[in-house]
């Protein structure tokens, strides 16, 4: 999936997880592992759904950056760590296995591309459309937003 939805995936892992610190709470080490653990299955499991990529991935990347950089920037000091954590767990496994892709189509350079290390980045594995039918796609990011809204929702109380 895009970068955006890995993303929006983060922020409910934040919600949840941010949800009980308060100020004066000093966050467990464990707490900043689960929390990165968590990033990454939420990828491999965003990533095995059947999906297209609705957005270009220059555009993904570039917006995706963005939008890390906003959430850092607006989040309480005291979890900003916290933050930063969630998301890169979020997009590590696409840094790891896929930047040097991305990277050689941006900048047209010419990377060394390794074997994938995550498993829903191998053909087999991973929910792809390599054809041109993305209905089921189209509802698959409707109801990832939806749930991650859904959850945001409850945790933070708005």
């Amino acid at each position: 999936m895009n970068v955006i939805f890995h993303i929006t995936a983060g922020v409910t892992i934040f919600s949840v997880v941010s949800k009980k610190e308060t100020k004066e709470d000093k966050i467990n080490l464990l707490v900043y592992v689960f929390s990165f653990v968590l990033g990454v299955i939420s990828h491999g499991i965003l990533d095995y759904i059947p999906h297209c990529y609705p957005l270009n991935s220059k555009v993904d990347v570039i917006l995706g950056l963005f939008i890390i950089l906003i959430l850092l920037y607006v989040v309480k000091k005291h979890v900003k760590l916290l933050i930063a954590i969630i998301l890169l767990g979020c997009i590590s496994p696409d840094i790891i296995d896929l930047s040097p892709k991305i990277l050689n189509s941006i900048f047209n350079i010419n990377l060394p591309i390794f074997d994938n290390i995550f498993p829903w980045h191998f053909y087999d594995y991973s929910g792809s459309i390599y054809n041109d039918d993305c209905k089921v796609s189209g509802v698959n990011h409707l109801l990832t937003l939806v749930f991650c809204t859904i959850i945001i929702f409850l945790i933070v109380g708005i």
